[in-house]
């Protein structure tokens, strides 16, 4: 058997017995929506006087992660120009555009289960919306969408802008003659059955020799400075992920 084929079957499962635990994939959220959570979120937002405004925070790269919050406002998302819809907080979305920066964690494994699933942003909004993620604009859109949810699935490349510890999602929308809202979420789709994720509980004696990195490539075991290198370890017929 070569080792790619071994590797195939190492960190891929067969497409039937994909096919078969499908119904076993598990969707958790980084950043609630009305649907997906409790029906209100916290946030940081800021009201501007005109959408030229937008291009002159943009230019202040008002999306960063280091932007200085001091001067923001906290709220609770989502927000509407009508508050029958969307929940919670005001906005006058015919007199001021709006930036909000939504802060969330995440965790060494939770970057495994990103490595490996489908992260998807999910996104209602009037009008205009432009999104931005630690600093890299990902998405925008033009006009509304009324009551519906756009979904932008993140590919492999963009997956690299989310880093363990603090992140944060940013959108701006502009003024517009009608109405108003906006509601976003975070989330990620995966299998855990096929993950093993799990903290390192094995002593170094009880380890195999195998290391894989996430793409199932065999990393070196031997380290110029003694520390053991990240992946997937495979021992005991588990695979476990070490920081």
């Amino acid at each position: 058997m070569s080792t790619k084929t071994f590797l195939l079957l190492l960190f891929f499962p067969l497409a039937t017995a994909t096919a078969a635990r499908a119904a076993d994939n598990v969707t958790e959220y980084f950043l609630d929506t009305v649907d997906s959570g409790d029906g209100s979120w916290p946030c940081l937002f800021y009201e501007l006087n005109y959408n030229t405004d937008i291009t002159l925070a943009d230019r202040a790269k008002w999306y960063s992660s280091d932007e200085d919050e001091s001067y923001w406002r906290e709220g609770i998302g989502p927000f509407s120009i009508d508050q029958n819809k969307f929940l919670v907080t005001q906005w006058q979305s015919s007199v001021h555009p709006i930036l909000i920066r939504r802060h969330f964690t995440l965790t060494a494994e939770d970057l495994v289960k990103i490595e490996i699933g489908v992260v998807n942003m999910m996104y209602s909004y009037d009008e205009n919306p432009t999104f931005w993620l630690n600093g890299t604009r990902i998405a925008t859109a033009t006009g509304w969408n009324d009551d519906n949810y756009a979904t932008y699935r993140f590919p492999n490349a963009r997956k690299k802008l989310l880093v363990e510890g603090d992140n944060v999602l940013c959108v701006s929308l502009q003024q517009g003659s009608g109405g108003g809202h906006i509601d976003y979420g975070l989330s990620v789709t995966y299998d855990p059955t096929s993950t093993a994720i799990s903290p390192l509980l094995a002593s170094p004696e009880e380890e195999d020799e195998r290391v894989y990195n996430l793409q199932g490539q065999i990393v070196n075991s031997e380290s110029t400075n003694s520390k053991s290198p990240s992946g997937i370890i495979i021992t005991q017929g588990k695979k476990i992920f070490r920081k």
